[in-house]
């Protein structure tokens, strides 16, 4: 009982140092992508123009754009919960979705009108949505990164308590990104398939530091 305790305390202590030593191995990561997206950014003129009466009929709510940068506050919540090895699979799942992404925005250019944020009332909402579109043209779009990786997380903790909470607020998340008019239809649909396809190449070792010998679905099965 004395050693088992003895364990308990020492592995408390280790998952403890992990949880900071996430949150410093965070910032480069984000640093390194922000600059890729800039390249991205760069490289890439969009020739595919997206306008029918679908996405028109979608309204424009601004208000929505809290639960968009919600997205931030659930990725957070999910590299503090969870256990070194899934959060690896979710870095590993999240560089692999990002790599795709980044090649189909270069590879097809897709653009739409948003709407103008000069014509928002409310003047918070005008000066977040004139940062975003100049932040992120809408160029930069299909498939949806804010939607592939909240989904990444969905699907990487989908065994662990909470499940019916975090989809809830993966499907809250993939509207908002349609009612701010950061994304269209397709760019959410791509997300979430791009979400599940790097989530399926992770669980079966294709992509990134091969684990030895022949357990798979680790990423997904581990309670």
């Amino acid at each position: 009982m004395v050693k088992s305790t003895h364990v308990g305390r020492v592995q408390d202590q280790t998952e403890g140092k992990t949880v900071w030593l996430r949150f410093l191995i965070a910032p480069p990561f984000v640093v390194v992508g922000l600059w890729i997206h800039e390249l991205v950014q760069a490289q890439s003129e969009p020739w595919l123009i997206v306008d029918n009466a679908l996405e028109r009929a979608i309204p424009f709510l601004p208000w929505t754009i809290w639960i968009y940068f919600s997205f931030f506050l659930f990725i957070a919540a999910t590299l503090i919960r969870v256990d070194r090895h899934l959060f690896w699979c979710f870095v590993r799942s999240v560089i692999l979705a990002s790599i795709i992404g980044w090649g189909c925005v270069l590879l097809i250019p897709v653009s739409f009108d948003r709407p103008d944020p000069a014509l928002i009332d409310h003047q918070l909402y005008r000066q977040i949505f004139t940062f975003l579109h100049e932040a992120d043209p809408s160029h930069i779009t299909f498939p949806s990164l804010h939607v592939a990786v909240t989904w990444i997380c969905c699907l990487l903790l989908k065994n662990q308590p909470g499940r019916g909470r975090r989809i809830a607020l993966g499907i809250a998340i993939s509207l908002s990104t349609l009612f701010t008019k950061k994304h269209l239809i397709s760019d959410v649909i791509g997300g979430i398939g791009l979400a599940w396809f790097s989530v399926w190449m992770i669980e079966n070792n294709y992509f990134l530091f091969r684990r030895r010998g022949t357990q798979q679905a680790a990423c997904v099965n581990e309670e």
